[in-house]
């Protein structure tokens, strides 16, 4: 009986001083790409990112970026940053359409009507 209660114990003491030790998660990358094209509805557009970004417990600590917009996204260098999205993308808000920048390699540039409440995002660029 000793025995048991002993490794019962042991093993509570091991979880409580497990517990106590969650690591804050925090990573950070850049990524930077240019295309252009023409999108049905929308019309020509040119797009040059670069984005640097470091996450740390989901809450954005630093971003550094440059943007030359052209076509249906002129005006898209001053849009307003809004938050991050599933560790690949800045979203950002320019007028009537919200932008996803990818700050990490192959995770595309895409944009949205934000005006449209069907959350339809289309992929502009593949970098």
């Amino acid at each position: 009986m000793k025995r048991i209660l002993l490794t019962l114990l042991a093993s509570g003491v091991a979880l409580a001083a497990g517990a106590g030790t969650a690591q804050a998660e925090s990573y950070s990358n850049s990524h930077s790409g240019s295309c252009s094209d023409t999108v049905d509805g929308w019309g020509y557009f040119y797009a040059y990112t670069y984005q640097y970004a470091y996450i740390s417990n989901n809450k954005i600590e630093s971003e550094s970026h440059s943007f030359s917009f052209s076509g249906f996204l002129d005006g898209g260098e001053d849009a307003e940053l809004l938050k991050g999205k599933d560790r690949k993308w800045l979203i950002y808000r320019s007028g009537d359409f919200d932008l996803a920048v990818p700050y990490v390699s192959h995770a595309g540039l895409f944009a949205r009507d934000n005006r449209d409440r069907d959350n339809d995002w289309v992929k502009l660029c593949d970098y």
